[in-house]
C-alpha cells in the first residue's frame, strides 16, 4: 500500500492488517511443520518395526516351506525304498538298481540324474551302471544312523556340473537298516526351491551353507560363491557380523544394515534337514518410502488448507481491528484538505496507520496556516460592499428577466415545433422506404415459402426410404448376432470335449506305465525261472522253454507299452493344440458378438432419430404452408400502408414551410431583447459572484483556528 505525502513521493507502508494476516499464516505453517516432522519420525519408526516383524515371520514361513519341499524329495525316495523287491534281502543290490532305471528316465526332466542303492559296506550301485565306495561320505554315515541327508552342491567331473546328493536309510521288511538309497540332483535344483520367493520389489532370497556358500538364488552369477569374500566382501562389518552370527547360531534373526549406501533389512532362518540358512534381503525404502510419501502428501494438503483458513481468519480479524483506524484516517485526511484546528500537530510514530494519520494532519497545518491568516483580515470588509451591490442589481435584473423569459418561452415553442415537423417528415420518408422494401421482401418470401414446401415434401419421402433401409439392416444384424452366438457355443462344446479326451489320455498313459512295470517284473520272473530251470537240468528243460516264452512276451508287452505311451503323448499334444485354437476362436466370436451388439444398438438409435426427423419434417411443412398464407395477407396490408404514408408526407411538408416563416420573425424580436438582457445579466452575475465569494471566504476562514490559546 502506498500514500503520497507533501514531498510528492510515494511512501510504501506495511499495514497492520497485512502484519496480522502474515502472523496468522506463519503461526499456522509452523504448527503444521512441527506436526509433520514429529508424525513422519514416529511413522518411520513404526513402519520399520512392523517391517522387522513382517520379515521375521516371512523368513520363518519360507524356511518351513523349503523344509516341506525338501521333505517331498525324501518322501519320493521313501516310496522307492518301500517297494517289496527293494526291501527283499535275497535280491542283490545290482538287481534292485535295475528296478529303478525306468523311473530315473522319468525323473531326469526334474533335475534327478541317477539313483543309487548300497549296503552297509558302502558299495553303491547306480542307475548309470557305475559302482563306487561311499562308506566314508558324511551323507552315507548320516543315512546309516537313520537320518535324512542332503549334501552341498559340488562340481562333478563326470557330469561337468554342480550336483547334490540326497540319501535315506534302506530298511528291510522287519524295519532294520540294511543300507542306503540315494539320488543325485542337479545343483540348480536348490535354486528352484527359492526361485519363487520375492521380498518387496527388488529383494532377493539366498540359500546359504554354514560356511557361507550361496547354494540357491535367482542370481546365477553368484551361485556357489562365498557370500563373505566374494559377494558382500566390501560391505559393512555390521552386516557381516550379523550374517556370521545367524549362520553359527541357527536361529531366526532380523537386522538393518547399510549396503552400497542403501539401508537393507535382512532376516535369516535355519532349515530342518540340512542345517542351511535361508537369507531374505530387501531395501528398507521399499517398505517405508511409499507410506512416508503418502503421509507427506497428506500433510502438504493439510498445510495448504490450514494456510488458506488462517489467511481467511486473519483477514477478517485484521479487517475488524483496522476498520476504525481507517475511518479516523479518512476523517483527518478530509480536515487536511481545507478545515480543522491549524494549531494542532501530531507526532509521526511508525510506518503504519497511526503514522499516516499524523502525516496527513501535519501536511494540513503546513498547507493552510499562512494562507488563512492573510485572507481573514480583508474578508469582513469585502462582505459589506458585496451585499449592497447585489441588492441594486437584483431589482434591475428582475424586469429584464421577465421580458426575456416570455420571448424565450415563445421561441422555444417554435423551435420545438420546427424540429418536430422536420423529424416527422424525415421519419415518414424512412417509413415509406421501409414499407417499400418490406413489400419487396414479402414477394420474395412468398416465393421462397412455396419452394420450401416442395423441397420438404421431397425430404420427407427420402427420410421414409432411409428409415426402411435402416430397419432392414437392423434385422440383418440380429441374424448375424444369433449366428455368432451359435458358433461360439459350438466351439465351446468342442473345447470341453477336447479337454475330457486329454484327461482320459492322461489316464491311459498311467495305465501304459503300469503295463511296462508289469512287463519288467514278468521279465525278471522269467529270468529267475530260467536260472532255476538250468539248475534242474533236463527235468527243467520244459520249464526253461516256458520261461523263455514268458520273457519274450514280457519284452513284447514292454515295447508295446512304450509305443502306446509315445502315441498317447502325441495325441495329447494335438488335443492341446486343438483346444488352444478353439479357445482363440471362441474369443474371436466374443469380439464379433460384442461388435454386432454395438452396431445393433447404433442402428436402433438411428431408427429413432429418423422417426423423429420424419415427424419434424411434417410439422415444418405444415408451418411453412401457414407462413405462406400469412405472408399473402401481410403483402396486401403493406400496400395500403404505403399509400397512407405518402399522403401524410405531403401534409408534413406544408406544415414545415409555415413553421420556418414564423421562426424568422421570432429571431428578429429575440435579437433586440438579447442585447438588453446580456448587459443586465452580466452585471447581476458579477454582483452575485462577488457576494458568494465574499460569503464563502468568510465562512471558510471561520472554520480554522489559526491562533494558539495561552493557558
Amino acid at each position: 500500500m502506498k500514500y503520497v505525502f507533501s514531498d510528492g513521493k510515494k511512501h510504501k507502508i506495511f499495514s497492520i492488517k497485512n502484519k496480522m494476516i502474515t502472523a496468522f499464516a506463519f503461526f499456522s505453517l509452523s504448527i503444521v511443520l512441527i506436526s509433520c516432522i514429529v508424525s513422519i519420525t514416529l511413522a518411520s519408526f513404526s513402519l520399520v518395526r512392523n517391517t522387522r516383524y513382517f520379515l521375521n515371520e516371512l523368513v520363518f514361513s519360507s524356511s518351513k516351506a523349503l523344509d516341506e519341499r525338501s521333505k517331498a524329495m525324501f518322501e519320493k525316495l521313501e516310496a522307492f525304498s518301500n517297494i517289496p523287491d527293494i526291501q527283499e534281502d535275497t535280491l542283490s543290490y545290482r538287481a534292485k538298481i535295475e528296478l529303478l532305471k525306468n523311473e530315473i528316465q522319468l525323473q531326469r526332466q526334474r533335475g534327478w540324474l541317477n539313483f543309487g542303492i548300497g549296503g552297509k559296506n558302502g558299495i553303491l550301485y547306480r542307475t548309470d551302471n557305475k559302482t563306487e565306495n561311499v562308506s566314508r561320505e558324511d551323507w552315507f554315515q548320516r543315512a546309516m544312523t537313520g537320518k535324512y541327508a542332503i549334501t552341498e552342491p559340488v562340481f562333478s567331473a563326470t557330469e561337468r556340473m554342480y550336483v547334490s546328493t540326497i540319501a535315506i536309510p534302506l530298511r528291510d521288511l522287519q524295519g532294520k537298516i540294511t543300507g542306503v538309497i540315494s539320488a543325485t540332483l542337479l545343483g540348480g535344483s536348490l535354486s528352484n526351491l527359492v526361485s519363487d520367493m520375492t521380498v518387496g520389489k527388488t529383494g532377493a532370497a539366498y540359500l546359504i551353507s554354514p560356511d557361507g556358500i550361496v547354494l540357491g538364488t535367482r542370481q546365477p552369477e553368484i551361485l556357489y560363491k562365498n557370500i563373505f569374500t566374494e559377494v558382500f566382501e566390501s560391505e559393512s562389518k555390521e552386516f557381516q557380523g550379523f550374517l556370521r552370527n545367524a549362520l553359527s547360531s541357527g536361529k531366526s534373526k532380523v537386522s538393518i544394515s547399510k549396503i552400497n549406501n542403501t539401508r537393507y533389512i535382512a532376516a535369516t532362518s535355519s532349515m530342518r534337514y540340512s542345517g542351511w540358512t535361508l537369507l531374505l534381503m530387501a531395501p528398507v525404502s521399499e517398505f517405508v518410502a511409499e507410506n512416508i510419501t503418502t503421509l507427506i502428501r497428506t500433510f502438504i494438503l493439510i498445510a495448504a488448507l490450514q494456510l488458506v483458513v488462517a489467511i481467511i481468519i486473519g483477514f477478517f480479524i485484521a479487517r475488524r481491528i483496522v476498520k476504525p483506524l481507517n475511518l479516523m484516517i479518512d476523517a483527518l485526511h478530509n480536515i487536511s484538505q481545507g478545515e480543522g484546528d491549524l494549531t494542532i500537530k501530531l507526532p509521526v510514530v511508525g510506518k503504519d496507520e497511526t503514522g499516516i494519520l499524523s502525516t496527513y494532519f501535519n501536511e494540513t497545518i503546513s498547507k493552510l496556516r499562512n494562507a488563512i491568516k492573510n485572507v481573514s483580515t480583508g474578508s469582513f470588509e469585502m462582505k459589506t460592499v458585496g451585499s449592497d451591490l447585489e441588492s441594486n442589481m437584483v431589482s434591475v435584473s428582475e424586469f429584464v428577466k421577465a421580458i426575456t423569459d416570455s420571448i424565450d418561452e415563445l421561441r422555444g415553442h417554435f423551435t420545438e415545433q420546427e424540429k418536430s415537423v422536420s423529424e416527422t417528415a424525415s421519419a415518414i420518408e424512412e417509413v415509406i422506404k421501409a414499407i417499400r422494401a418490406l413489400h419487396e421482401d414479402i414477394d420474395r418470401q412468398l416465393s421462397v415459402v412455396q419452394n420450401s414446401t416442395s423441397s420438404l415434401d421431397g425430404i420427407t419421402k427420402f427420410v421414409s426410404s432411409v428409415e426402411e433401409n435402416i430397419k432392414d439392416a437392423q434385422d440383418t444384424m440380429q441374424n448375424l448376432a444369433s449366428a455368432t452366438d451359435s458358433g461360439r457355443e459350438t466351439l465351446t462344446q468342442a473345447n470341453n470335449i477336447s479337454q475330457r479326451i486329454s484327461e482320459a489320455s492322461g489316464s491311459l498313459i498311467e495305465a501304459s506305465a503300469v503295463i511296462q512295470n508289469i512287463a519288467n517284473q514278468t521279465n525278471l520272473l522269467a529270468m529267475n525261472a530260467a536260472i532255476e530251470a538250468a539248475h534242474a537240468g533236463k527235468a527243467g528243460k520244459g520249464f526253461a522253454v516256458v520261461a523263455s516264452e514268458i520273457r519274450k512276451l514280457a519284452e513284447s508287452s514292454s515295447a508295446q507299452g512304450k509305443k502306446i505311451t509315445t502315441t498317447l503323448k502325441n495325441i495329447i499334444d494335438e488335443i492341446e493344440l486343438l483346444a488352444s485354437s478353439a479357445s482363440g476362436a471362441v474369443e474371436k466370436f466374443n469380439y464379433i458378438s460384442n461388435y454386432s451388439n454395438e452396431v445393433h444398438n447404433a442402428i436402433e438409435s438411428v431408427v429413432k432419430v429418423m422417426d423423429k426427423q420424419e415427424e419434424n419434417s411434417t410439422n415444418i411443412r405444415d408451418m411453412i404452408k401457414n407462413i405462406g398464407t400469412t405472408t399473402s395477407g401481410v403483402k396486401y396490408n403493406s400496400a395500403e400502408m404505403l399509400a397512407s404514408s405518402e399522403n401524410i408526407l405531403t401534409q408534413a411538408t406544408q406544415l414545415d414551410e409555415l413553421t420556418r416563416v414564423l421562426r424568422k420573425t421570432m429571431d428578429s424580436i429575440e435579437s433586440q431583447v438579447d442585447l438588453i438582457n446580456s448587459a443586465t445579466q452580466e452585471s447581476l452575475e458579477i454582483a452575485g459572484k462577488n457576494k458568494e465569494s465574499i460569503d464563502g471566504l468568510v465562512t471558510e476562514v471561520g472554520k480554522f483556528k489559526t491562533q494558539t490559546t495561552d493557558i
